[in-house]
């Protein structure tokens, strides 16, 4: 369970915790011998008053290293980086003789598979990987699995390739390693999130770069649970590309981008053509934003429209999550992932409108 904490972290905080004690110790016996000596006395109950300060920042510290358990959006903290730990666990998946592709899954990737075999590859980034999940069997292919590989007699075969922090570049290039090496895929769903767009335009093509140039480099904020996780929501609520950040999205759909990206659906649709491949597309909205005033209605109807243009069959998952927004969709307060909720209502959609003919009608 301590794993994931740095020796570093371990012998510090017991250094601290010690020292504590004994300061404690100290003061409560200087308070003992100077009884009756207010001035002195002043002194002690001061320093008295400043452990019990330290002693409930260093609880509350304790608290986020040890108990506290989520992630958040842009897996910049310390906590979200002990979620990973704590909950993803990846395998590798040798795609080719001598390289391999991390993936998260609870089995291995399909590498053989018989002639009658269906296989159906969702792909995508952080939205398909799950980041905010601790179960993978909750995620919305996962649960796509459970209803169609029993159903189907083994016949369809269903596997996840995605992960945090990828874009339509990265799935371009699987896919084009997958066919260069022999590996089936029938029918590919990419999993579109609305930000998939960004790396069409030069500001956010090393957006996370830049922001990693804002990580602490004192200790306390660098090396700790709380105040890092502090520190970091001060500094994304105070730095403008990260305020502004789905304000610059929506305008990309208007613009150049939006070309840029189209271009790129179409390589992706020819190359799935050329190999035989189904290619379909799922649209997951920015759960965050769900309601009446939703801002991306314009964007999700130009990628329904382009799909239905090039008859690619595609699935926009907004119309499925709203009736549901009032409940909670995202992972927690500080991460938009969509939680285990969305990924049910994605894996019903999913069976319902993308995948019917895949299917003797079952619930995940």
């Amino acid at each position: 369970m301590l794993l994931y904490l740095s020796d570093g972290y371990l012998w510090g905080m017991v250094f601290w915790l010690i020292a504590g004690g004994l300061v404690f110790w100290l003061l409560l016996r200087l308070r003992g011998q100077w009884r009756g000596q207010p001035k002195r006395l002043s002194w002690v109950n001061a320093g008295l008053s400043t452990w019990m300060a330290l002693a409930l920042l260093t609880t509350i510290e304790l608290y986020f290293a040890l108990v506290y358990d989520a992630s958040d959006s842009f897996n910049m903290t310390n906590v979200s980086k002990k979620w990973f730990k704590l909950h993803v666990d990846k395998h590798r998946f040798e795609i080719r003789p001598g390289e391999g592709l991390m993936i998260r899954d609870d089995r291995d990737y399909p590498t053989r598979l018989a002639k009658d075999q269906r296989h159906l590859v969702f792909l995508g980034d952080s939205f398909t990987f799950a980041q905010g999940v601790k179960d993978v069997r909750d995620r919305f292919s996962n649960r796509v699995r459970a209803a169609l590989e029993p159903a189907s007699n083994g016949r369809v075969i269903v596997s996840n390739l995605s992960d945090a922090g990828t874009d339509l570049f990265w799935i371009d290039g699987i896919l084009k390693v997958l066919f260069e090496n022999g590996h089936r895929v029938d029918t590919a769903v990419y999993v579109l999130c609305l930000n998939d767009i960004e790396t069409f335009h030069e500001r956010h093509r090393t957006y996370y770069q830049d922001l990693s140039k804002h990580s602490p480099t004192f200790f306390l904020f660098r090396d700790t649970y709380f105040f890092n996780w502090l520190y970091f929501r001060v500094r994304q609520a105070t730095l403008k590309d990260v305020r502004g950040y789905f304000s610059f999205v929506q305008e990309y759909y208007s613009g150049e981008p939006w070309k840029k990206m189209t271009l790129k659906l179409d390589e992706m649709q020819a190359l799935c053509k050329t190999h035989g491949t189904d290619f379909r597309l799922v649209v997951f909205p920015f759960l965050h934003n769900l309601g009446p005033e939703y801002p991306f209605r314009e964007a999700h109807r130009k990628i329904v429209e382009y799909c239905q243009a090039r008859e690619i069959p595609i699935l926009d998952l907004e119309p499925e999550l709203t009736p549901f927004s009032s409940r909670g969709l995202t992972a927690n307060r500080f991460d938009a992932h969509p939680n285990e909720l969305a990924h049910r209502i994605a894996a019903e959609a999913l069976l319902k409108n993308l995948l019917p003919d895949f299917v003797p009608h079952r619930n995940p």
